[in-house]
């Protein structure tokens, strides 16, 4: 939710609404109720092309484990003796190509109802298939 705004003796809303002191904490509770609302009901994504990086493989990590993200899609993981490394988060998994060669992208997701779709996935793409209840 993005932060209020002051301008004279009242408020802007998020929602561009300017309003009085006492109109505001009703106002403030309203959205904030809407915003729960829609926030149960979203899976949240980031994605980052880590170029091999052992530092923005911790930053990824660190940001996902902090802000409760449910997937991060990777281009480029830090990979090293035939392993993806440095994505290791209790309560994920990691989903990557299976094969001789060094996969190229993963998908990191919340542990929820998730399945493989090796059909449309190689190196250079990775696809699951999720339950989102």
């Amino acid at each position: 939710m993005e932060a209020l705004q002051w301008c004279g003796a009242g408020h802007i809303l998020p929602s561009g609404r300017q309003v009085g002191g006492e109109e505001i904490r009703e106002e403030e509770e309203e959205e904030k109720e809407e915003v729960k609302r829609v926030m149960v009901s979203t899976i949240s994504f980031i994605q980052a092309n880590l170029q091999h990086s052992i530092a923005a493989s911790g930053i990824l990590t660190r940001t996902v484990g902090i802000k409760g993200i449910d997937m991060a899609l990777v281009q480029e993981p830090w990979y090293s003796k035939d392993c993806i490394r440095g994505l290791n988060i209790p309560g994920y998994t990691l989903y990557s190509a299976r094969g001789k060669e060094r996969p190229r992208v993963c998908i990191l997701a919340r542990n929820m109802n998730a399945w493989v779709l090796p059909g449309f996935s190689c190196r250079d793409l990775e696809a699951i298939l999720i339950k989102y209840i």
